[in-house]
């Protein structure tokens, strides 16, 4: 592995990573969002019941779990190997370890920072820009959330996902058109904006100096490096080939996590609850999607307890079915341990190989 210039942080760095976190008042924010999502989320289920369903599960399904997570990483990669070919062309192979160390940042750290140590470390390995990298990684979230309203889209019409959201909105009270204006427009608002800058560089750049023009000479010139790095960022959205590209490769990602979904389904029994097993996909379909959508909310680190309420609430509120919620429960917290906790351990061992810490790159 390619490592950067310079002096390097010695292999052990957990110490290190542990001080940075110590003083980091974001994380411990997140931590504490975290901590009060989760309380909740064990408030409103009867523990010993769910402890039962977490004792009597076949953990055997984590194993295929885990590598179709793994499958979906690895389209992630393929998919940003794409984005980034107009800046350097750089293979899937490498962009593999990059990808799995910004997932497992944005595991341990909160508000997303993940994707800003992403970003960077992209720039050190490859030397591609940091702030062009970090607008494509914005245009992936961007087509992620495409591709499971285009899901939602697919099963709706053998799925009353209007009823879902009408018991979503009476539980947190808040109006059901709301709700689904919160999930849908911005993202279709985002891609759309996206679109229109790329086709408009000159245009976009040629405006932002006008509205910076009061600005100090050397804050403008600072300004509009990054505008022009950001738009070179999302130049590939002019084609039009390229964003079918983007959003079919969108889809086995979002297919291998559905599976994820499905197969942790039968750990806990989950079929049960389900007339067939076609039902209980599309009913898993549906909970990823939502979930997913629902906690791109940057906040807490890798979605905790936002990721585990939402999932929960939608099998028991389901239109397929109504899985227990102690059993919902058990189901969501070894779901989003099979998600968090590999990627973490691989990620540490990609830094560990390439003599680096996450403090480093956090900074």
């Amino acid at each position: 592995m390619k490592t950067p210039s310079g002096p390097q942080p010695s292999c052990s760095n957990t110490g290190e990573g542990s001080a940075f976190l110590r003083g980091n008042k974001k994380y411990w924010i997140g931590i504490g969002v975290s901590i009060i999502l989760l309380a909740y989320f064990l408030y409103t289920v009867e523990i010993g019941r769910m402890m039962d369903a977490l004792a009597g599960a076949n953990y055997w399904y984590i194993f295929p779990a885990v590598a179709m997570y793994f499958i979906s990483v690895y389209f992630r990669s393929m998919r940003w190997s794409i984005m980034l070919r107009h800046l350097k062309p750089v293979s899937t192979r490498r962009l593999f370890p990059v990808v799995v160390v910004g997932y497992m940042a944005n595991n341990i750290l909160p508000m997303r920072l993940g994707e800003i140590v992403r970003s960077y470390y992209l720039s050190e390995r490859e030397g591609v820009s940091a702030t062009s990298a970090l607008v494509t990684v914005f245009v992936e979230r961007i087509f992620d959330a495409l591709a499971l309203l285009f899901f939602i889209a697919l099963i709706t019409p053998f799925v009353p996902v209007a009823g879902l959201v009408e018991d979503f909105g009476e539980r947190w009270g808040l109006p059901p058109s709301l709700l689904m204006l919160g999930l849908t427009l911005p993202f279709i608002g985002a891609f759309c904006v996206l679109v229109l800058l790329s086709a408009y560089p000159d245009q976009t750049r040629s405006l932002a100096l006008r509205l910076l023009g009061r600005f100090p000479e050397r804050l403008t010139s600072i300004l509009d490096g990054l505008l022009t790095r950001a738009l070179d960022g999302i130049a590939p959205l002019r084609s039009p080939r390229t964003l079918a590209a983007l959003f079919g490769l969108s889809i086995p990602i979002w297919l291998t996590e559905v599976a994820v979904f499905w197969l942790m389904g039968y750990s806990f029994g989950i079929e049960a609850y389900h007339d067939g097993t076609v039902l209980m996909g599309v009913n898993m379909t549906l909970v990823t999607a939502i979930t997913n959508i629902g906690g791109s909310i940057p906040a807490a680190p890798g979605g905790l307890g936002l990721f585990e309420l939402i999932a929960r609430e939608i099998l028991v509120l389901g239109p397929l079915a109504s899985v227990d919620r102690s059993v919902a429960g058990g189901y969501v917290i070894a779901l989003h341990a099979v998600i968090l906790l590999p990627v973490i351990v691989l990620g540490q061992i990609i830094l560990w190989t390439g003599n680096l810490s996450l403090k480093r790159l956090s900074r």
